[in-house]
């Protein structure tokens, strides 16, 4: 039996890990500060793809072709994505979030409010922009549709190939095939991840994030400016999801829609709840742990289905099958979540909240 291409497999797991890094930080963000899941969560990674996607059309059509190279380049749409995500982020609390919380409205209450949100704004940006808006809502017809890198970085399509065994015996072929894309995702969600838990435990802000989070009143009365601090944290949150969409986007297959971030909320939410609600580095070993299941689970399940697998051995003694799709693979690592959470609900680095009770 030659074994698959594991290096490779190892890789696209990586990536998806990289990717679901990237797309959870600001939901633990909020839950950090504000104790609520915010299913809008979906709406902003779909909004930051649109964002990007919308601000280079309008610079490919103002701009000279000779000057378009300049600001045509994923820093700047992810730039971009930051922004303007950011800006709704702001938005959501002044309008809804800020009134329910001043009438005292219980924490499932502003869930509630969250998916409302997020099913208005899935819905908008489908009348908007419809249902795939490449090419059909471009500008114009040279208009370009995604992003480069700066001159002296690879292109973002360029694959990078390193072969260690080909056509061996045992081995097989392995090698590994990443582009650069892919890269970028892998470099920029540990970035992104280091960061924000460096500033939410060792700065002055970070400081004030969690005595908020801890308690409104007693933050307000040890002088922390609780309404900037709420202001900030969801600025941050929707920027940084707006900001790995923006990236995430290129490395995409396939043309992405209004339901695109709605299809990654499960995943997201799994990696949040077994990684620890609020936790920045249990959401990377969380994110390893479900990227990596889901690749094995692949490969088991394609070999299932070869001539002689799981499948024939079942049809021939038994009469019938159970078709072992490859698409199947999420269920496996939802299972092994639910497995976990029985013997350590708060996840993996989760922490038990304490409390009192009369005897």
């Amino acid at each position: 039996m030659v074994l698959p291409n594991l290096l490779n497999h190892a890789a696209m797991a990586l990536v998806f890990a990289g990717v679901l890094i990237m797309l959870t930080i600001g939901l633990n963000m909020v839950y950090s500060v504000l104790k609520f899941s915010n299913f809008a969560h979906a709406e902003w990674i779909t909004m930051g793809m649109f964002a990007s996607w919308w601000f280079l059309q309008i610079l490919t059509y103002i701009l000279p072709w000779d000057t378009t190279h300049i600001f045509n380049n994923l820093f700047v749409h992810a730039f971009f994505g930051f922004i303007i995500v950011g800006m709704f982020g702001i938005l959501g609390e002044i309008l809804i979030f800020d009134r329910l919380r001043k009438t005292r409205a219980s924490l499932g209450s502003l869930t509630v409010a969250s998916i409302g949100i997020g099913l208005i704004i899935r819905n908008l940006l489908a009348m908007i922009f419809g249902a795939y808006p490449e090419p059909k809502k471009a500008i114009c017809s040279t208009c370009i549709s995604n992003p480069s890198l700066p001159g002296f970085f690879p292109d973002l399509d360029e694959i990078f190939t390193l072969v260690l065994a080909e056509n061996h015996t045992i081995f097989g072929s392995q090698w590994i095939r990443i582009n650069g894309s892919g890269i970028i995702i892998i470099l920029v969600s540990i970035t992104m991840v280091l960061v924000i838990d460096y500033v939410f435990r060792y700065t002055k802000f970070g400081i004030a994030m969690r005595a908020t989070s801890d308690s409104f009143e007693l933050a307000q009365v040890s002088g922390v400016n609780t309404r900037r601090i709420v202001y900030y944290t969801w600025f941050l949150a929707a920027g940084l999801t707006g900001l790995g969409a923006s990236i995430y986007r290129p490395y995409l297959t396939g043309p992405f829609n209004s339901l695109t971030g709605f299809h990654m909320l499960l995943p997201i939410f799994a990696v949040v709840i077994l990684g620890g609600v609020g936790s920045f580095r249990g959401g990377i070993i969380a994110a390893i742990i479900i990227a990596y299941t889901r690749q094995i689970t692949v490969i088991l399940f394609s070999y299932f289905q070869y001539p002689g697998g799981l499948e024939d051995i079942l049809e021939q003694y038994l009469g019938f099958t159970i078709t072992f799709s490859p698409g199947y693979a999420d269920a496996i690592a939802f299972a092994i979540l639910i497995i976990v959470l029985l013997y350590r609900p708060q996840g993996i680095s989760g922490s038990v909240e304490v409390t009192r009770s009369r005897v």
